[in-house]
């Protein structure tokens, strides 16, 4: 009987795996086409992917009970649990970048109807950045290689930087024309939606550390956002008290 029950978690466990797999191939796509559609100023490409985010949140509720189902079949050995535990992980994680690709989305619909403002191509080479750090931390998983999960871990810092200095380069262009304040502040959003990928992709990267050495990583965090505390001052030629 335990044999049967062994194999049992083990299909269900391959199966779980599976469908994160398919989950976490829809939210890659997801961010790169919102990426494509900021950029393109794409309507109908924004649109779908909102609509798609549905199918997000049907993975992550399917997820959900299949964990649950696992764990109610029985008392799991340490190393399928932390499987299951890394599997619950990454699923929220997952579901949180869809949902920030949803939110790019959205401001790109605003912004397609709004006079084209100087700070995209450097937040779109932010979104860049953000998809490259997450197709990364993917790999780094589907391979279960610690040290290309700790690379992704320890380079979030240059993603805060990049977001640093387009959240200046922002600032000041709403100061040059203050016409553009409205398509600014969307792109301000946007920025921080890239960022915000980032903080996953390090959280992901702290899952696969639990999941191959069974402790957490307890290292500081490679933090470099400083975007709370920058003050842009107005250039001279704009006469600003």
């Amino acid at each position: 009987m335990a044999i049967e029950v062994d194999h049992k978690s083990y299909r269900a466990r391959r199966a779980l795996e599976a469908e994160l797999s398919r989950m976490a191939a829809l939210v890659e796509s997801q961010l790169q086409s919102a990426i494509i559609a900021f950029e393109r100023r794409d309507v109908g490409t924004a649109e779908s992917l909102i609509t798609n985010d549905l199918r997000i949140d049907e993975f992550d509720r399917d997820i959900e009970t299949k964990i649950m189902a696992l764990l109610v079949d029985g008392p799991l050995p340490e190393e399928a649990l932390r499987e299951v535990m890394t599997v619950m992980k990454m699923t929220g994680e997952l579901e949180r970048v869809g949902d920030l690709a949803k939110n790019v989305a959205k401001r790109t619909l605003v912004l397609s109807q709004e006079a084209p403002a100087s700070p995209t191509s450097g937040v779109a080479r932010m979104g860049r950045a953000s998809l490259r750090q997450f197709s990364d931390i993917l790999d780094a998983y589907s391979t279960f290689n610690l040290d290309a999960a700790k690379a992704v871990w320890g380079g979030d810092d240059e993603l805060d930087e990049l977001y640093n200095s387009v959240f200046q380069e922002i600032i000041l262009a709403m100061m040059e024309d203050p016409s553009k304040a409205n398509a600014c502040t969307h792109l301000v959003f946007i920025a921080k939606n890239f960022e915000r990928v980032g903080d996953h992709a390090t959280n992901i990267a702290e899952a696969i550390h639990f999941l191959v050495t069974g402790s957490p990583l307890v290292e500081p965090r490679p933090k470099g956002d400083e975007t709370s505390t920058i003050t842009v001052a107005a250039p001279k030629h704009l006469n600003i008290v």
